[in-house]
């Protein structure tokens, strides 16, 4: 697929994008972990993991994303040192932390607005700022939430008070107490984060909004949307980089598509002409917006 990066100078970039939102009544949102990154959260920054997690750091392990890879999934022999992890950085990730500074600019930018967000980041921060939970869809799951390990049911718990049970009771900086581990109230096995990473991820409480999403790109055979697309990858395209891009291509005459991303905010060479890409800071750009 032929791809075309953006030649535009940064004010001229600014400039096209504040006039593209500005006069769009519509907008829909696709925000990635890149959103939460420009924020400070960045799970690839050592700086915020040797914050976070020291004691991991002394070991060798450098990123957030190093340690998650060791402890992503559960077994009997690991559950301890599984949860000294997960429940620190689901304590910082989704309790701890205030809301970000871009998610406060995009509220306050789609304010007056027709809006949806659809987003792949599991940090809640959209509610933080004050978004409205019906017009969401966070498909890939929420911090704030465990799920049986089987599952044996499609029930999901809220973990906070859990959660800071394990943080507070920390063993030798690599372990929860056995008695703190979450279990199963139906049928003992462990809890774990409600993440999706297989087939048993419970997506339906998730799900929910999918409906309203779906009118929501309906619109556009009818009528002018904006797709603003920040911070999105190609760690899950399929969620919201390619059908961003597909509805553009579908509907030439009333979508238009802006791509903000550190890097890869390239677009397909098919909506160049519905499309503007700005490869930058986007907490930068969004504050530059106003």
């Amino acid at each position: 697929m032929k791809i075309m990066k953006s030649t535009l100078d940064y004010s001229t970039e600014t400039e096209q994008i504040k006039d593209w939102l500005s006069s769009s009544k519509t907008v829909i949102v696709g925000a990635g972990a890149g959103l939460s990154a420009a924020g400070g959260i960045n799970y690839m920054d050592e700086q915020l993991t040797a914050e976070w997690f020291p004691e991991y750091v002394k070991i060798g392990l450098k990123t957030i994303v190093d340690i998650q890879g060791i402890f992503w999934n559960i077994t009997p022999e690991n559950a301890r040192a599984y949860y000294a992890f997960w429940a620190r950085h689901i304590w910082n990730v989704r309790y701890k932390s205030d809301v970000l500074q871009p998610y406060t600019d995009l509220y306050r930018l789609l304010q007056g607005k027709d809006y949806f967000i659809i987003t792949t980041n599991v940090d809640r921060q959209f509610t933080k700022a004050g978004f409205d939970e019906n017009r969401i869809l966070a498909t890939q799951g929420d911090y704030g939430l465990f799920q049986c390990s089987v599952p044996c049911t499609r029930e999901v718990y809220n973990n906070r008070e859990q959660v800071e049970r394990m943080v507070n009771h920390i063993v030798d900086d690599y372990y929860v107490r056995r008695k703190d581990i979450p279990l199963c109230p139906r049928c003992g096995n462990f809890l774990i984060p409600n993440l999706r990473k297989d087939k048993s991820f419970i997506e339906e409480i998730h799900m929910k909004n999918l409906p309203a999403y779906s009118q929501y790109v309906d619109m556009a055979k009818r009528k002018k949307i904006t797709l603003l697309e920040l911070g999105v990858g190609f760690n899950t395209p399929v969620v919201i980089r390619y059908p961003f891009e597909n509805i553009t291509r579908q509907y030439p005459n009333n979508v238009r598509m802006i791509r903000v991303n550190l890097s890869n905010a390239t677009v397909p060479i098919f909506i160049r002409h519905h499309s503007l890409s700005a490869e930058t800071d986007i907490a930068g750009l969004l504050k530059s917006l106003f």
